[in-house]
């Protein structure tokens, strides 16, 4: 019989006063890390086959561990930015940076080009295994293969029963304590289905209409799609409801279907939440500094002071639309073909017409309001003794480290805060 059931009574006790991690994630590893480190006894129960999946195939397999610099700014929530900035208070990005090095020995280097801290290693298989071992190195337990399917708190006695199934066996285990940290639907091959947010739902949290996030969008615009594999720097902009959501400057890549990259992962919340356009400056210039560019060598073709900028053939398309000969010169331009140049080159609007869905986004948007959590504690509002951390949150933020730091920084808070309610009691 499954051995999770067949414990000694003097085990089933101790666990019973516990803590259970659903999830082994980045949040779910982290919860349990501090959990154990600060003196309760924890269970971390994962439905994969193994932990940290979605670890493994970060960064193209190099694991993209953390933002070199990170602000409120760079992530997203329909809830309060102050309980964001609370959040993040609780530990820094230094103070981050120096538990992945000094505690954990994982060698962190700067990677200038992208703004991204990886493992000197270059490994994310070599980052998930040193997170797990720290984790068993605590005293914590890590079942694998375990799936949660359902959670009750426990009437009259406290804490919750967690039942469901390992390698078609049922399991129950009971805790005082239960860190829900079972991510989002994002890469569901990586084991994210969703689940999490049922069980959120059965206890009681409301959940803001989840949504594919940093995810690439497809186009109807058969002649830019032509382009597949050319990449450009871009000035993004979101626009909504005549009002500018966001701009920022990132690398645009063209693709058979429509567009990614980091411009457009990271403006493509906007565009699959709220419908918003997606307007892009080529070359990340505006049209100051486009016009400047062009008057620099006037006696030069138009086309090719544009490929100056963009790829050539990016570049030959953009002339065209605006209805300029390629062979003509920029002295040539007159007004008109000025104003149609400028426009197409800096407030080009790319048609979307959808997204590539769950199976390509990197995270999920919406979840669980960050007002149904004690931002002190991030402990459930709706049902005491019950902490979130992660995904399940509706929190996303920008490609380049950031959902880490997310999941690291709510995974501790939620781990430690856990263990502390459940060691004083």
């Amino acid at each position: 019989m499954e051995e999770d059931v067949e414990r000694s009574s003097e085990e089933g006790e101790e666990a019973s006063k516990g803590i259970i991690v659903v999830g082994g994630g980045a949040a779910g590893l982290m919860a349990a890390l501090f959990a154990a480190r600060g003196g309760a006894v924890v269970t971390l129960l994962e439905g994969s086959r193994a932990c940290g999946l979605k670890i493994l195939v970060s960064g193209g397999g190099r694991c993209n561990l953390l933002p070199g610099a990170s602000e409120d700014a760079d992530f997203f929530t329909s809830g309060s930015r102050n309980v964001l900035r609370r959040l993040f208070k609780t530990w820094r990005l230094d103070d981050v940076i120096r538990f992945f090095e000094d505690d954990l020995g994982i060698r962190l280097v700067l990677e200038e080009e992208t703004g991204k801290w990886f493992p000197s290693s270059q490994s994310a298989r070599a980052v998930r295994d040193r997170l797990v071992e720290a984790v068993e190195a605590s005293g914590a337990r890590v079942r694998v293969g375990h799936r949660v399917e359902e959670i009750r708190p426990r009437p009259g006695a406290g804490g919750f029963e967690v039942a469901g199934h390992r390698a078609g066996e049922p399991f129950r285990l009971e805790c005082a304590r239960l860190v829900l940290a079972a991510g989002g639907r994002s890469l569901p091959k990586t084991g994210s289905d969703g689940a999490g947010y049922a069980l959120a739902a059965s206890l009681g949290h409301g959940l803001v209409p989840t949504y594919p996030a940093l995810v690439p969008l497809t186009s109807s615009d058969r002649e830019l799609r032509e382009l597949s594999g050319v990449a450009a720097p871009v000035r993004w902009q979101a626009v909504a409801g005549g009002k500018l959501r966001e701009e920022r400057e990132r690398p645009l890549l063209i693709t058979h279907r429509g567009v990614s990259g980091p411009a457009v992962l990271d403006a493509s919340h906007w565009m699959v939440r709220d419908g918003a356009a997606l307007r892009v400056a080529w070359g990340a210039l505006d049209e100051e500094g486009w016009r400047r560019h062009l008057v620099s060598e006037s006696r030069r073709r138009v086309d090719a002071l544009v490929a100056d900028r963009v790829p050539r053939r990016l570049a030959e398309l953009l002339v065209a639309r605006a209805g300029i000969p390629g062979r003509l010169r920029a002295e040539q331009l007159n007004p008109k073909q000025w104003r149609r140049l400028l426009a197409v080159l800096c407030a080009s609007e790319i048609p979307v017409d959808g997204d590539e869905g769950y199976a390509k986004a990197e995270v999920t948007g919406g979840g669980i309001p960050l007002s149904e959590v004690n931002p002190s504690t991030l402990e459930s509002r709706r049902t005491p003794g019950l902490y979130v951390c992660g995904e399940l949150f509706d929190t996303i933020g920008r490609m380049g480290g950031f959902n880490f730091l997310w999941a690291w920084v709510t995974g501790r808070l939620a781990g430690e805060s856990a263990a502390q309610a459940a060691c004083e009691t």
